[in-house]
């Protein structure tokens, strides 16, 4: 058994545990016991069983029962649209006489992908979204699982709160409040990341944002989220900003904790916007993997995967 300390005292204890695979003959010594999500009597020869302590509790991962929170990139349907930027594109690659593509009697498929992560998909931002050209997102995104909540809030008017923005706001925007996150997140010790689900979520799949505006999150809200410690934030939301905020991006500063007009370097934390957290994932502790290629940028597509966790015996 293998066991490690991370910061806060957390320890995560890799145990490599039994399994008996589908076909063959041979067995494994110290079977784990019965879970919903073991993959032991599957197509596996061992599983890894991984605990962790958060808050004082031990829990359990089961890597086999990831949710998926990334949208799916569609080059033949319409896909969510964000300032109008360009939809993704697939084109085969033609040239010298070859056909990247085998319904057109080409010997195999090849592709040209264009792309605009902040448009149209699933994407994680590092601070060199604000120019800090040193903080690439490749350098600064998470290596591998980390401690994450995931919470539930409802929108509301920003005529209903007490909080603020930048002066670019309607009476009748949709926001999420620092009140109404402080109402739904209950605090654990050991937590990185934090996944925001917001209601009502009605077309987010396919919405295009232009003809019909976002939620945005409050200056307080924001400010809240770093106080507690977080380093990587996954909303549901194409951007913590309002659409139009008079370009300076406010709530992006805060988050990196860069003053306005500021390109300084924004630290590590990330921001991953236009997730899709599915109905029949439920509040709570999970892990989160942060799944980002090595793209020395702004910004690159991403795919949230979330581990439950369930706590052990």
């Amino acid at each position: 058994m293998d066991d490690y300390r991370l910061r806060n005292s957390r320890t995560i204890t890799f145990r490599h545990c039994t399994g008996v695979p589908r076909t063959g003959t041979k067995r494994f010594r110290n079977r784990c016991e019965p879970s919903p999500y073991c993959l032991a009597e599957e197509s596996i020869p061992f599983v890894i069983e991984t605990r962790i302590t958060l808050g004082g509790s031990t829990y359990r991962a089961h890597w086999g029962a990831a949710i998926d929170l990334a949208l799916p990139v569609n080059f033949e349907k319409q896909n969510p649209s964000f300032f109008d930027l360009p939809q993704p594109r697939i084109t085969a690659v033609e040239g010298g006489g070859f056909i990247g593509d085998t319904q057109r009697g080409g010997s195999c498929n090849c592709s040209t992908i264009e792309l605009t992560p902040h448009g149209s998909m699933t994407h994680t931002e590092s601070a060199a979204h604000l120019d800090a050209k040193e903080a690439y997102v490749a350098n600064v995104a998470p290596k591998g699982p980390l401690p994450c909540q995931l919470i539930t809030v409802l929108t509301q008017p920003f005529r209903e709160t007490n909080e603020s923005y930048n002066g670019f706001e309607h009476d009748e925007d949709l926001v999420i409040s620092a009140q109404t996150i402080k109402e739904q997140w209950s605090e654990v010790e050991g937590i990185q990341a934090l996944v925001i689900r917001s209601l009502p979520d009605e077309g987010k799949a396919m919405r295009n944002y232009g003809e019909r505006p976002a939620a945005y999150l409050t200056h307080e809200a924001v400010e809240l989220i770093v106080k507690r410690g977080i380093d990587h934030l996954v909303l549901d939301l194409p951007s913590l900003d309002r659409y139009e905020d008079g370009g300076s991006l406010p709530n992006h500063r805060i988050f990196w904790q860069l003053k306005p007009g500021s390109r300084a370097h924004g630290g590590h934390r990330t921001v991953t916007e236009l997730a899709l957290v599915p109905n029949e994932a439920q509040d709570g502790v999970y892990l989160l993997d942060l799944q980002v290629p090595r793209m020395l940028c702004d910004a690159a597509p991403s795919r949230p995967l979330l581990f439950p966790l369930e706590r052990a015996p």
